[in-house]
């Protein structure tokens, strides 16, 4: 657990460098140990981090999402029909830009995009196991733990460190900021997007 603790501790302060808002999470677990509201708006100082880490050495480490990091992550679940959401996007409108890109603990993927500025809501269920971590949201980083036991990682090659943060592409901010306009539940929009698509590629 010590050495465990070092390393999340060390990539809370690097991740401090990056002008990312960092949170402790709970052990395996995906809840903030602090009221967070706060690092909505400013970011911890490295006092903090450092006293965080200390008082709970085993803690996950936590970003918080949106204009105050300068990004927002699209967490695609596999096995709630994410890949599948995500390849029909690809069909429609082409791949998706080259994203530094995270293999968390539970077998998803969170794909880090540079916030566009504005407001970019926070958004559950943009697509069938697509979530969209915006304003007012978070995401646990590596090298935290899943309840599973595994490590979420960065993968090889789409560091944060080592590639700069892609654009979202134009098609999906309308498509995530249209999301938050209309009522009714997500997979009934997901499905009228199907449609529209289905239609002008007949």
């Amino acid at each position: 657990m010590v050495e465990t603790g070092v390393k999340q501790h060390l990539a809370a302060l690097q991740y401090a460098q990056y002008r990312w808002s960092v949170i402790p999470m709970r052990a395996y677990d995906k809840r903030p140990l602090i009221k967070w509201q706060d690092f909505q708006q400013r970011r911890a100082t490295e006092l903090e981090i450092n006293e965080w880490c200390h008082h709970w050495p085993d803690a996950n480490v936590g970003i918080v999402t949106g204009a105050i990091s300068g990004i927002v992550v699209l967490d695609i679940d596999p096995k709630h029909g994410g890949d599948q959401s995500l390849a029909l996007w690809e069909k429609g409108h082409g791949p998706l830009p080259r994203a530094a890109e995270v293999k968390t603990g539970g077998g998803g993927r969170h794909l880090y995009f540079r916030h566009p500025g504005g407001l970019v809501h926070n958004k559950v269920g943009v697509a069938p196991g697509i979530d969209l971590r915006g304003d007012g949201g978070c995401v646990v980083a590596p090298p935290s733990i899943h309840s599973s036991g595994n490590h979420y990682l960065w993968v090889s090659g789409h560091e944060a460190k080592k590639i700069a943060l892609a654009d979202l592409p134009a098609w999906l901010l309308e498509f995530v900021r249209d999301k938050v306009k209309p009522a009714g539940h997500p997979v009934q929009h997901w499905r009228l997007y199907r449609r529209r698509y289905d239609a002008n590629h007949e």
